[in-house]
């Protein structure tokens, strides 16, 4: 488990004050695969480097497994890093030691002897399925295999926790997906607690159970994934995800649609019931689809659909409300007209 308890953290910019983290407090439970999600300068990597004190706090706590952090010197703290693995954007990996020797090189800082190196390194490139590059140097490698080697190497002693800065930022889509999904392995089959640092929401919604959400230095929202993605509370939440949930219709559309324009949001199994089809069908409403998708937020659905709706005045009116109880979300569109 990691604490967050009132945490700061001041930095000097000549003789002013910066704080770059401002009264954080939130928990990491064991198990979670947890996102910190803001743009730049929003303290997200200066909160993640408090937990193994590669950055000190001005005030607060930060416990790790009830430990306090800022308290651990010397062995106790080395010992702590090497329980917290970390992984970072551009891999970190060292250019002139082949991949075995980068993987190695933690196990014999802690005193590994050959044998248990040898047999804890091959076991990890089987796990990160990159056995067959043991002895290239990082130079052959693509951004994908030095990732996996990055994510080897943080786990090479028996890491239970692991901190990822930014870690598919330099990754192309594909690749991205496959790293994930050899993040979401790490967890399920290692059981090892996964703390992500992100502006790729799409990162978040794909393999994250957790999220807060920073701007400033500060968190401004905190919840599971699905419920802080489909009800943003704060508004710099709600403009985060607006960008990619909301769609704006072209003038063509406005000037041909005939009838109102909604925006209906559909949450869990409502996503793929035909809601919709019945409650027109019922009140003698035509409709028609402008623009849609379905898409899952850890694991679980969440559809979008943009429709206008024909008919009676009183009938629409019936249809809306209808829909008001059965699904998550009826908004009535205006046009935009800038």
């Amino acid at each position: 488990m990691i604490q967050f308890e009132n945490v700061s953290v001041t930095f000097k910019d000549g003789k002013k004050p910066v704080q770059a983290v401002k009264n954080v407090s939130f928990t990491i439970e064991d198990g979670d695969i947890f996102c910190i999600v803001g743009g730049s300068g929003a303290g997200k990597s200066t909160l993640l480097r408090t937990i193994n004190q590669l950055q000190k706090i001005s005030n607060g706590n930060v416990l790790v497994n009830g430990k306090l952090v800022r308290d651990l010197k010397h062995r106790d703290l080395h010992d702590l890093r090497k329980n917290v693995g970390m992984i970072f954007q551009h891999f970190n990996l060292a250019e002139s030691k082949t991949v075995f020797q980068n993987i190695a090189f933690s196990l014999e800082d802690a005193g590994w002897n050959k044998a248990d190196i040898e047999k804890r390194v091959t076991e990890l490139l089987d796990f990160v399925h990159i056995a067959d590059k043991r002895d290239v140097y990082p130079a052959q490698l693509s951004g994908g295999q030095k990732q996996r080697v990055a994510i080897a190497r943080a786990l090479a002693n028996n890491t239970s926790i692991l901190l990822c800065d930014e870690p598919t930022s330099a990754l192309d889509a594909e690749t991205t997906t496959s790293v994930l999904k050899l993040l979401k392995e790490v967890n399920e089959k290692l059981g090892v607690t996964i703390v992500i640092i992100t502006h790729e929401l799409d990162v978040v919604k794909t393999i994250c159970n957790k999220v807060v959400v920073m701007k400033d230095g500060s968190v401004v929202e905190r919840g599971d994934v699905y419920s802080v993605f489909t009800d943003p509370q704060h508004p710099f939440t709600q403009e985060l995800l607006a960008h990619e949930q909301n769609f704006k219709l072209p003038n063509e559309i406005w000037n041909t649609a005939t009838g109102g324009i909604y925006r209906l949001v559909y949450k869990g199994d409502a996503a793929t019931d035909s809601v919709l089809s019945e409650v027109t069908v019922e009140n003698h409403v035509k409709f028609s689809i402008l623009h849609g998708k379905i898409e899952y937020i850890a694991a679980k659905p969440l559809g979008i659909l943009y429709v206008t709706l024909q008919g009676e005045k009183a009938n629409v009116a019936a249809v809306v409300e209808k829909l008001k109880q059965r699904i998550f979300r009826v908004e009535k569109q205006e046009r935009d007209e800038n």
